[in-house]
């Protein structure tokens, strides 16, 4: 009995204390191409969020052994009690008078939903529902629907009857950050962590995080920074007296910036914002300097609901390859429709808005119905995607119109964990020959697209990527990709071969 009363209140200090909230998503990668490579993004993107979402070995250990637990167990759980554990150390104490308890050695204890609380020495009482843990205590949490949590912390005060706490020289991971402060409190509404950072990278001396003399953490819903500093390194980068960051998966703001260089823009700097104003109602944004442009940027207003996603936008955008339309405003509304039980998808496109070029002007209007065929197995680990789509294009700018059928058949295969490739062939209706404006758009209509993939380690990745000009038979783009990673930077470089063009963008990892 008295063994299990202890384990009762070790359930209760692991949930109040570690009930932490993931801070932000995994950021997506989208290539800028004109060979198609971006078909082979998700090979970037998988690698993003599996490093995100990784587990220690002694992560998966507890949920082996919380699995083992629950199917030893004898009884069926109460729902109105708490949840059994298992607590192991080499000497346990209880006065059953005054209900204090007191173990010390190698103390362990595991909860039936995956819980584990780690220390050398701990006293409390069971009356008073307080526990105290004098020295160091270690506490991972895999517990389905919580926070992934390692965490090491000193002077631990918890009382699990009102759900308060305190704990010191706090030390660790929670989901996707790393966390270190002097103090950490809990209360049944919030966390509060003072005098610490947090930070995406997992050296011991962070090549950048974000400081505050106090960090709020209402978990789900905000984070408050008060005085908060963003460092590179030791270099402050900049300060505010208080921020608030949303963490409910939606807010980019504790992105980085990127940086980077081409032929055409020269040396930039960009960093994209989604503001969200209500539910499922945003502002979208994306600031941009180049060195030969100067600032290039772009911003909108976006309301998705059943109905489909509409889209009021404005400003400087930039295509795959490097070619920028400046939109003084244009509308757009966008719309997917699964088709019942029958295997397509049918794809809603329509937008309009003032767009410029250099000397050129037009109220630009498209409208575009796409037809796609679910991919469909070839077996081997072959895909087969397939869709069609009819479009109209209206300038006013010379009064033109292009109109009629475009098509899509794409094979794509990943013949092993190193090893990827794909072949494309489509036709377009428009090209930038035909076209008041190229942004977006191929120099011819018929194309072949081909390129594979190569993953030489976890830190280098290369991709070659050729289109071909199937109307004159001859090769029209080839694209050379290198991805490379540094400690917490990414490089991503290309070569546009046949443009004689380098382009490279250089981030901290934001996953």
């Amino acid at each position: 009995m008295n063994r299990k009363t202890k384990a009762i209140l070790y359930t209760g200090v692991v949930l109040a204390t570690l009930a932490l909230p993931s801070l932000t998503a995994a950021s997506q990668y989208n290539a800028s191409t004109d060979t198609n490579a971006d078909v082979l993004d998700y090979l970037e993107n998988n690698k993003r969020s599996e490093r995100e979402n990784a587990i220690e070995d002694e992560q998966k250990q507890l949920i082996h052994d919380a699995f083992e637990m629950r199917k030893n167990l004898r009884d069926p759980l109460d729902p109105n009690k708490h949840v059994p554990v298992a607590l192991e150390g080499d000497e346990l104490f209880y006065d059953q008078r005054t209900g204090d308890f007191y173990a010390t050695g190698k103390v362990n204890i595991t909860s039936l939903d995956a819980q584990r609380f780690q220390t050398e020495e701990v006293k409390g009482n069971l009356d008073n529902t307080e526990v105290n843990v004098p020295g160091k205590g270690h506490v991972v949490q895999m517990t389905p629907g919580q926070a992934k949590i390692v965490v090491d912390g000193y002077k631990i005060q918890y009382n699990y009857g009102k759900k308060t706490g305190s704990m010191e020289d706090v030390n660790g991971k929670i989901d996707r950050e790393y966390i270190k402060g002097k103090r950490i409190e809990m209360y049944p509404d919030k966390i509060v962590l003072f005098d610490g950072y947090i930070t995406k990278c997992s050296a011991q001396h962070p090549d950048y995080r974000t400081t505050a003399a106090k960090i709020e953490i209402y978990p789900g819903d905000k984070m408050i920074c008060h005085e908060m500093k963003f460092w590179l390194g030791d270099v402050p980068v900049y300060s505010v007296k208080k921020r608030v960051f949303r963490l409910d998966g939606k807010d980019d703001q504790m992105d980085l910036p990127r940086v980077g260089y081409n032929n055409d823009d020269g040396w930039w700097i960009s960093k994209e914002f989604d503001f969200y104003l209500a539910k499922n109602l945003y502002l979208n944004s994306e600031v941009k300097y180049a060195g030969k442009l100067g600032f290039h940027s772009h911003g909108g207003i976006v309301y998705s609901n059943n109905l489909g996603t509409f889209e009021l936008m404005t400003g400087y955008y930039e295509s795959g390859n490097n070619k920028w339309i400046k939109k003084a405003p244009s509308f757009r509304y966008t719309k997917s429709i699964s088709l019942g039980e029958i295997p397509f998808t049918a794809g809603l496109v329509y937008e309009r808005g003032h767009w410029s070029q250099g000397n050129t002007h037009s109220m630009h209007s498209y409208y575009g119905l796409t037809l796609s065929h679910n991919p469909i197995d070839l077996g081997g680990n072959h895909k087969l995607d397939l869709s069609t789509t009819y479009s109209i294009t209206d300038e006013t700018a010379n009064h033109s119109r292009i109109k009629g059928f475009g098509y899509v058949a794409l094979i794509r295969r990943d013949v092993d964990k190193r090893w990827s490739y794909y072949t494309r062939y489509s036709y377009s209706q428009a090209n930038s020959k035909n076209s008041v404006f190229d942004y977006d758009l191929d120099d011819y209509s018929r194309k072949l697209a081909a390129g594979f993939s190569y993953k030489f380690n976890d830190r280098d990745r290369v991709l070659v990527g050729t289109a071909f000009d199937m109307s004159n038979y001859t090769l029209a783009d080839m694209d050379l990709y290198w991805f490379h990673e540094f400690h917490c930077l990414q490089l991503i470089s290309r070569y546009r071969a046949k443009r004689h063009q380098v382009n490279f963008t250089l981030q901290f990892n934001p996953w």
